[in-house]
């Protein structure tokens, strides 16, 4: 299939080995965030999941100059795909870059993809959605037939004292709850946890906090089964990201969620975190009432119903 691509310019796969420049044109792009090099790789190198997700990074050039990029990722098993990050120079702008790598990328998705929904990539994600303050990025969603569909919010939180957590600990011990540390020798109660409770795409986010020591992940059990937990650091690691969290219905209500999500800004603060993102929020009135959590950013949600590829 031959896909247009503006003269003067060639488009071809990313390799790591453009990072620097791939930065330079992010970090432009991205004017509201504080992202650095090792981030951005991350964001577009970092296949996770490749079992089941497929990636791609596409790059447009002029003269061996990087000019722009795109991010694509699609999951077959679910007809779903994802715009990813994507950015193009100043001096490239308006000349139709954009749209010819959202071709390049969606060529490469199945043909049978349902619908296709921008930055949100499952357990890898910068933003969960576009702040509307990227107008220029806003425009190009909406000219590709992108629809807003929801809106999501980050909350912030200071870290300037610790959270007492060692009185509710043993409060909770009184109720037959025991809160500790995950080890890889949870894995299995892990499994059996997430498989009934809260699926596999936060089971997978709970495995990568093994990939920190020690492991960012804070569990609560009862009668030897887990019944809640809090993570941090799966992702974004510079931001001090918090999440995901949760707890079993049966077991809300008794204050494990508050001492699981104070164990982890305890843990973010020791490690020197002056702030945390609490990223991509559902219960606000949660967060703000147990750590005076706020509001920060919010972010429009797009996606688009695929019935045909953009050419």
């Amino acid at each position: 299939m031959s896909l247009y691509v503006p003269p003067g310019y060639t488009i071809r796969a990313a390799d790591p080995r453009d990072l620097d420049a791939l930065y330079t044109i992010a970090a432009d792009t991205f004017f509201l965030e504080s992202i650095t090099p090792e981030m951005l790789a991350e964001k577009l190198f970092d296949d996770r999941r490749h079992d089941e997700f497929r990636w791609v990074v596409y790059v447009a050039e002029h003269k061996g100059r990087v000019a722009g990029f795109m991010q694509g990722v699609s999951r077959p098993a679910q007809r779903k795909a994802w715009m990813g990050l994507f950015g193009v120079a100043a001096v490239d702008r308006r000349r139709g870059l954009a749209r010819a790598l959202y071709a390049h990328i969606a060529n490469c998705w199945p043909l049978d993809t349902a619908e296709v929904e921008a930055l949100a990539i499952p357990c890898n994600y910068l933003l969960p959605g576009l702040d509307p303050r990227y107008t220029e990025a806003l425009c190009l969603l909406e000219s590709l037939g992108f629809q807003r569909f929801t809106d999501c919010v980050n909350m912030g939180v200071e870290l300037n004292e610790p959270f007492p957590v060692e009185g509710p600990i043993a409060e909770l011990a009184g109720k037959g709850v025991q809160i500790r540390r995950a080890t890889p020798a949870d894995r299995g109660l892990l499994d059996a946890f997430f498989e009934k409770s809260f699926g596999d795409s936060w089971r997978y986010e709970a495995e990568l906090t093994f990939r920190n020591d020690p492991p960012s992940l804070h569990l609560a059990f009862r009668d030897e089964r887990v019944i809640a937990f809090s993570a941090h650091s799966t992702q974004n690691r510079e931001w001090g990201f918090f999440g995901p969290m949760g707890t079993t219905p049966e077991c809300r209500g008794l204050g494990v969620g508050r001492v699981l999500l104070w164990l982890c800004l305890n843990d973010l603060r020791d490690a020197g975190q002056p702030t945390a993102v609490i990223p991509w929020v559902g219960p606000i009135s949660f967060y703000h009432r147990w750590a005076n959590c706020r509001v920060e950013r919010v972010f429009w949600r797009y996606r688009r119903t695929l019935t045909q590829q953009v050419s």
